[in-house]
């Protein structure tokens, strides 16, 4: 695996000499297991950002780790105390959609949460239970709008592909559309414009990276890390801003991590 890694890395720092040629190739090497630690640990930190200026802050442990070529991830709330022990696990299929668990602590009892849940606010921040998963290519109809577009998100000015993406299943999603900017250097899409899907003219959300980094795993294998990012709404002048305090990839994780018995207890064997 991690040859194959390695091999993924080096195919990424060529091809970023040349452009990609379709927009589904651009998504493909984002969305790709092999550019994603095989573990990682981190601590998040939330902040929920009302337009008079309150603001809620929360603290989240997130554990991922991969197996038969699939990614499984967990979120453990530790702050505020209103959310503290929620936990939840989202786990990846072939060919189906991926399966998510919350426990609920007040109830102590966790259930699944089903597919039309999936456009609902994660935990009352601005991100969906969809943001927090990777939306493979095969999920939308691609579009290339431009093979060399600049943007400035936060103070730095990003080379990127400009693409749209057309979800196949509206059902499934919040939005009729979305327009995205992938960074050329890593294939990070560093804004995201969302758009209603009554109004194919109005702009809902805003996702941008503010800081972007690349960092090193334990294996020496260097990944791009979002090390924060910030999600507008544009309907309620609601913001979530997510940030990373501290990380580690490519350490072991027990796949105890991603059952249900740890949802309920917390505790991994």
């Amino acid at each position: 695996m991690k040859l194959k890694k390695l091999l993924a890395v080096t195919l990424l720092s060529l091809i970023s000499f040349c452009s990609a040629e379709t927009a589904e190739e651009i998504i493909k090497v984002f969305t790709d297991l092999d550019r994603v630690p095989d573990y990682n640990y981190s601590t998040i930190l939330i902040d929920n950002i009302e337009p008079n200026g309150k603001v809620e802050h929360m603290e989240v442990k997130q554990y991922g780790g991969g197996s038969n070529g699939l990614k499984n991830t967990v979120f453990d709330f530790v702050k505020p105390a209103s959310v503290k022990n929620t936990r939840i696990l989202q786990a990846e299929k072939i060919k189906k959609q991926d399966d998510r668990w919350i426990y609920m602590p007040e109830l102590r009892s966790t259930r699944r949460i089903s597919v039309s849940e999936s456009y609902k606010s994660f935990v009352g921040t601005e991100l969906t239970y969809n943001d927090m998963t990777l939306r493979k290519e095969d999920k939308d109809k691609n579009e290339m709008m431009s093979q060399n577009e600049s943007v400035t998100v936060n103070g730095t000015t990003y080379n990127c592909w400009k693409l749209k993406s057309t979800p196949i299943k509206l059902g499934e999603v919040e939005y009729g559309y979305r327009i995205s900017w992938f960074d050329k250097n890593t294939y990070i899409p560093v804004r995201i414009e969302f758009y209603d899907k009554k109004d194919a003219s109005k702009m809902i959300k805003t996702y941008e990276v503010e800081k972007l980094e690349m960092v090193k795993g334990a294996t020496g294998i260097t990944y791009p890390l979002r090390r924060s990012n910030l999600v507008t709404n544009l309907v309620t002048g609601r913001k979530t801003r997510v940030s990373v305090k501290e990380f580690e990839f490519d350490k072991k994780i027990s796949d105890s991590y991603f059952t249900q018995s740890w949802l309920a207890t917390g505790r991994a064997k």
